[in-house]
């Protein structure tokens, strides 16, 4: 009976243990740049300006490393966004050229990104 109420306690603890440990699952981090932000959304193009705040921002997977950035407005989307992670709570477009700066630092998301005569504007968006 010792032995059995033994086995029962260590079948507890082991069950305990495994349920109450940490997710270890490594396609976590990539979801981390996605995501829901609100902030101040500045467009413009050769024929539509717009200028809104407390609007909704959302970062979304694609497929591989890119993202899709949509703006819910009558604003078009920033789609194939490349983002590379450069630590846990930082990532930051793999632009070159400085034309297309895209970054998500913790709970904040900067966009300064400038495509075919369009330019999208977004400061210290917070997510949501």
């Amino acid at each position: 009976m010792k032995f059995f109420n033994a086995l029962l306690t260590l079948c507890i603890i082991i069950i305990l243990v495994a349920s109450c440990a940490k997710n270890q699952d490594s396609g976590s981090a990539t979801a981390a740049a996605a995501g829901s932000f609100i902030g101040r959304i500045q467009y413009q193009d050769n024929s539509l300006e717009v200028d809104r705040d407390n609007r909704l921002i959302r970062v979304l997977k694609e497929s591989g490393d890119t993202y899709k950035v949509e703006f819910f407005t009558g604003i078009p989307n920033i789609t194939s966004l490349r983002l590379n992670q450069e630590n846990d709570t930082t990532w930051v477009s793999a632009d070159t050229t400085g034309l297309k700066n895209v970054k998500i630092e913790g709970k904040r998301l900067t966009i300064n990104y400038q495509a075919n005569s369009q330019s999208w504007v977004v400061e210290n968006a917070v997510r949501n």
